[in-house]
């Protein structure tokens, strides 16, 4: 595009004059003033090179042409000498490499192979490489699996450099480089015996020379790295003491002494080896205010907050075992002690500072405020039941009616995969599990450290929904009780479904199964055509005797999640709570099955089979 016509007056004429374009000219690259450097006096940079270490040399040797035509010279070696002389310890040139390539070995990080930082030298191979081309690339094999080269000296050691290589297995083989020896193969053969003694003499000497001067840069390497992590040493102990005193002027020294410094210690803001400057003072004390309020919270947690969960968990106790001195609640299924130990009146006392004495009166108040706490908690947890099973509706279906009351509102457990509806799936166990991760998760974030705490104080974790949705499975059953599923009741499927029975199971068609039963029986046959052959025998056993071992809950206390026991635990829990003898609890009156919403089979005693209901071709086994 053209810029604007203008008019410009010289004396009395006019001139039109028209931009011209004009495109942005691309600065070029400023030369810098090394770049002048190749053409300076050759003692002067003799001289500027003599303050080179050998690492340096081999950098600029690689930035142009000119100054590696001038560092690779053969007659110039006597710079890299005077560059070498600067490194204390190191030893001599090799007379089997060039200063260059001594300085490539010892200095350059890369590796041989592919550039990438290779930390393995082998001296003795003139070699070093990174982790994986060591094992790939180096070219070695053990010498004992090599033919002797002359019977005048059957070990290949003597002649050849080698090298103890270390496998995965931990285990050490002396190792040889193929193309050293196929080249001394190649020298010897042909020669009569007095020519290949003479050979062997020098190349034993050779060889004895290139373990010496190994054995040399091995000890000076070791003693480079040695002082090398003395000089660290001292700058992270420098600087832990600094840390540390701040740390304590900062009040942070209750922490110090309940974790350890050891423990404190070991935060990567602490360990760092680099000396604290005025710029890296200022980028960490926010890290370590953040930091050590997390170990004053987990302090806290540990000595303060862990004792009034336990007498909060006392009072919870009572609570569900005396309802009439608490309030009432119009909830079927309270929450845990550990939802419970979130509310905010409780976690308020909970946390309120060290000087308060909090007894099991303290809590009163906040039990007054339960009902609606309870409620609130209610909502949300049917809320994430309804998304669980709205989420497994099939395409296009709209069911009608409350959704916790549909017949097709079943759940699965992931970690039981025992089926539930809507109020056991609210009180199931497997929903205050603590969530495991894998061996491989050591370290754990502050909120989960906190977690695990509360955890291990109230033996439980609050709620969360474990399950997934079974409405398709529950809307075959459904249908083939010529039922809407759309709008089926728990309550109206109980009075009008006809029985089953499976034909997998129980061909002579005596067991007869509820319709719930035979919901859960189902899915107990397609777990076990899915499982893996270790587990099908297991499922199989459960399709055969039933569900699996039952949990009860006790009549004499409020119903809350969690508190399923087995037999023996139950009895012993209404003798001790409740006061009632072993031999004086009854079921029915003290205590009822936890899930008692699926009866169990029965067996008819005719010969000929009941009527069924047609199951779907979809499920052969009803």
């Amino acid at each position: 595009m053209k810029r604007p016509k203008y008019e410009v007056a010289q004396g009395s004429e006019s001139l039109l004059v028209e931009a011209q374009d004009t495109k942005p000219l691309r600065s070029r690259a400023r030369k810098g003033g090394l770049s002048l450097l190749p053409t300076i006096s050759l003692d002067v940079l003799f001289e500027i090179f003599g303050f080179l270490k050998p690492l340096d040399l081999l950098s600029l040797a690689r930035t142009s042409k000119a100054f590696r035509n001038l560092l690779m010279r053969k007659s110039n070696a006597f710079i890299w000498r005077a560059s070498r002389s600067l490194i204390p310890n190191l030893p001599e040139c090799p007379a089997d490499l060039s200063e260059p390539q001594y300085a490539c070995l010892a200095f350059d990080p890369h590796c041989h192979n592919c550039r990438g930082v290779g930390f393995n030298i082998i001296w003795q191979f003139r070699v070093k490489y990174c982790g994986p081309c060591l094992r790939i690339h180096t070219n070695m094999e053990p010498a004992y699996s090599k033919p002797v080269i002359t019977r005048l000296c059957p070990n290949l050691t003597e002649l050849l450099p080698t090298y103890i290589f270390r496998d995965l297995r931990l285990r050490f083989t002396e190792m040889i480089q193929t193309s050293q020896y196929e080249a001394l193969s190649l020298r010897l053969n042909g020669l009569n015996s007095a020519e290949q003694a003479l050979i062997i003499e020098e190349t034993k000497k050779a060889v004895r020379a290139i373990r010496e001067h190994a054995d040399a840069c091995k000890a000076w390497l070791s003693g480079v790295n040695r002082a090398r992590s003395d000089e660290l040493h001292q700058i992270r102990e420098a600087r832990k003491r600094v840390i540390k005193e701040w740390l304590e002027t900062e009040g942070w020294k209750p922490e110090i002494d309940y974790h350890t410094w050891w423990k404190i210690s070991k935060h990567r803001a602490i360990k760092d080896s680099r000396p604290l400057t005025a710029r890296i003072w200022s980028r960490v004390r926010p890290i370590l205010r953040e930091y050590m309020s997390e170990m004053r919270t987990i302090r806290m947690e540990e000595t303060l907050y862990n004792s009034r969960r336990r007498i909060l968990l006392q009072a919870w106790i009572d609570f569900l075992g005396e309802p009439a001195s608490f309030p009432n609640t119009d909830v079927d299924v309270l929450p845990h002690v550990a939802d419970v130990a979130r509310f905010k009146p409780f976690d308020d006392i909970i946390k309120s500072p060290a000087h308060v004495v909090v007894e099991r009166d303290t809590f009163l108040p906040a039990f007054v405020a339960l009902p609606n706490l309870v409620r609130n908690w209610r909502r949300q947890v049917d809320q994430q039941l309804a998304a669980i099973i709205t989420n497994g509706y099939p395409k296009e279906y709209v069911p009608a009616g409350d959704i916790r009351q549909l017949a097709t509102s079943v759940f699965v457990c992931n970690a039981c995969e025992q089926l539930f509806f809507w109020t056991d799936a609210v009180a199931h166990n497997c929903s205050l599990d603590f969530p495991r991760g894998s061996s491989k998760e050591r370290n754990d974030s502050f909120k989960e450290q906190v977690a695990r705490i509360a955890y291990y104080s109230l033996g439980s974790s609050p709620w969360s929904p474990k399950f997934r949705s079974s409405t398709v499975l529950a809307i075959h059953v459904i249908r083939s009780c010529c039922q809407d599923p759309r709008t089926a009741t728990l309550a109206h499927m109980d009075n009008t479904s006809t029985p089953f029975y499976c034909f997998a199971c129980h061909p002579d068609g005596k067991t007869v199964m509820h319709w719930r039963m035979g919901l859960e029986h189902n899915h107990l046959h397609n777990n076990r055509d899915q499982a893996s052959e270790g587990s099908k025998s297991r499922l199989q056993s459960q399709l055969l005797s039933g569900r699996p071992p039952r949990t009860y809950r006790c009549l004499l206390c409020r119903r809350s999640v969690g508190a399923g026991k087995l037999l023996r635990s139950m009895t012993c829990h209404i003798e001790e709570q409740h006061g009632i003898g072993i031999l004086s609890v009854q079921e029915g009156i003290h205590y009822v099955k936890e899930i008692d919403s699926i009866p169990d089979p029965v067996t008819l005693s005719w010969d000929s089979g009941p009527v069924v209901a047609t199951w779907s071709d979809q499920n052969p086994y009803l």
